[in-house]
C-alpha cells in the first residue's frame, strides 16, 4: 500500500484524532507500508491531523548517555568504564540523536520549533500550540513520574497514538508504574551541560517493567477506552491518557500486575 500525507491525516481522523488535540506519538515506519516523503510526511500528517491549534508529543530517548556499568547489550568490562564515561558527550537537546524510536521519532526532534525537554536519558519533544508547557521542564528524579512530561500529558486532556508501533512500547505506561504501589528505588547517572561545565549527575528512579504493556493495550480496547483501527497500512491504536492511567492503576492490582519493594527484573528499555 502507497500511502502519503494526505492518506495518512485522513486515516488518522478517522481514528478519532481531532483539530486541537495533544497527542503523544509511537510510530513505526514499516508498518505503514512505502510513504512517499518518508518521515517528512508522517510528521507532517500528524501537525495536519491536530491542526488547528493542537500539539504533537514524542519520546527521544537517548538511553545511550547511561553509566555504562548499568550497560547489559553487551556489558561493559570494568576496566574500561572510566574511559567511556569520559568520553561521552553530554546531552544537547538539539545535537544529541534518538536511540531505538524509529526514524519518525529522529526525524521529528529535529524539525523546525520543535521543543524537547531537558532529561538527558528519557526526552520527550513536542510541536504546537502547546508544546512548552509540556516539554520545558522535565525533573532528572523519576523521569516518568507525575511531575514528567506525562503528567502534564494527562493534566491536558492529551491522548496517546500507536501508529503502527507495539503495544509494549507506551512510554505512558511507564507513569502508572508509580501509582500502583511502593517500587524499589534505582539510582542513575547521566552527562549534562550544568552552567556551561560538563559533568555526571545522578538522580532516583524506579525500575519499569513492560510485562504487562500488551495485556494493557488490549484491556483498553476491550473497555472501550481505546479505539483501533488502520491508518494506512498500519494498525493503530489511540486513547486519552488520564482515562487510561485511571483505568490501568485499578486493572493492574486486580489482575497482580503490582510492584515488589524487592524489585522486579530490570526491563528498562532505555539502556
Amino acid at each position: 500500500m502507497i500511502a502519503t500525507n494526505a492518506v495518512i491525516a485522513r486515516g488518522l481522523r478517522v481514528l478519532g484524532v481531532e483539530a486541537g488535540d495533544i497527542v503523544c506519538v509511537h510510530s513505526s515506519m514499516k508498518s505503514l507500508d512505502l510513504v512517499i516523503g518518508g518521515p517528512r510526511a508522517v510528521v507532517e500528517a500528524l501537525v495536519v491531523a491536530v491542526s488547528p491549534g493542537g500539539t504533537v508529543m514524542m519520546p527521544t530517548y537517548s538511553g545511550d548517555l547511561s553509566d555504562p556499568a548499568e550497560w547489559r547489550y553487551p556489558p561493559v568490562p570494568s576496566d574500561q568504564q572510566d574511559e567511556i564515561r569520559a568520553q561521552m558527550p553530554a546531552y544537547d537537546p538539539a545535537r544529541t540523536p534518538t536511540r531505538g524510536l524509529g526514524q519518525v521519532a529522529e526525524y521529528f526532534r529535529t524539525y523546525p520549533d520543535v521543543a524537547r525537554s531537558p532529561h538527558p536519558q528519557s526526552s520527550f519533544a513536542a510541536l504546537g500550540a502547546r508544546a512548552r508547557e509540556l516539554v520545558s521542564d522535565h525533573p532528572y528524579d523519576n523521569r516518568f513520574g507525575p511531575q514528567s512530561p506525562l503528567g502534564r500529558l494527562c493534566d491536558a486532556g492529551g491522548k496517546v497514538l500507536l501508529l503502527g508501533a507495539p503495544y509494549n512500547t507506551v512510554s505512558l505506561f511507564h507513569m502508572i508504574q508509580h501509582l500502583v504501589g511502593e517500587s524499589a528505588v534505582v539510582q542513575k547517572a547521566a552527562p549534562v551541560i550544568d552552567r556551561g561545565e560538563r559533568r555526571w549527575v545522578t538522580y532516583s528512579d524506579i525500575d519499569y517493567p513492560i510485562d504487562w504493556f500488551n495485556a494493557g493495550v488490549t484491556a483498553l480496547i476491550e473497555a472501550g477506552i481505546a479505539t483501533a483501527g488502520q491508518v494506512s497500512a498500519a494498525h493503530s491504536v489511540l486513547f486519552p491518557a488520564a482515562d487510561a492511567v485511571t483505568f490501568l492503576v485499578d486493572w493492574r492490582h486486580e489482575h497482580g500486575f503490582v510492584p515488589s519493594i524487592a524489585g522486579p527484573e530490570h526491563t528498562d528499555r532505555n539502556n
